[in-house]
């Protein structure tokens, strides 16, 4: 068996520190890893918990700004159709469809509330 390749001021160091020349250096490592091995896995359980909570107020977020969007849509499409820029089978439509989003949208915000 080859000998240990350890710094000598490293192994004077510890040899002649009262308390650490009692405790075996090796044991003293694995309790070492064991515990940051422990507090990382607490800390990336808990970052999933919060990016959870996070999510949700994004989609949140995003519902209302669509809802927005869609009720400004909606007010515009009047105003289009007495512009001319748009038949009236055509503002039927873009209605019907603006409605169907709408509620889309309002049916997943009350989950929230």
């Amino acid at each position: 068996m080859a000998p240990a390749y350890h710094p000598e001021w490293l192994v004077n160091f510890w040899l002649t520190t009262p308390g650490l020349n009692m405790v075996n250096p090796h044991y003293l490592l694995i309790v070492l890893a064991a515990v940051m091995a422990v507090v990382w896995f607490r800390r990336k359980r808990r970052k999933a918990a919060e990016d959870i909570g996070n999510e949700e107020d994004q989609l949140f977020k995003h519902l209302l700004a669509r809802k927005k969007v869609i009720e400004a849509e909606l007010a515009g499409l009047e105003a289009r159709l007495s512009a001319a820029e748009i038949t009236e089978e055509n503002f039927n439509k873009m209605k019907f469809d603006y409605q169907s989003h709408l509620a889309e949208v309002n049916k997943e915000l009350e989950q929230y509330t």
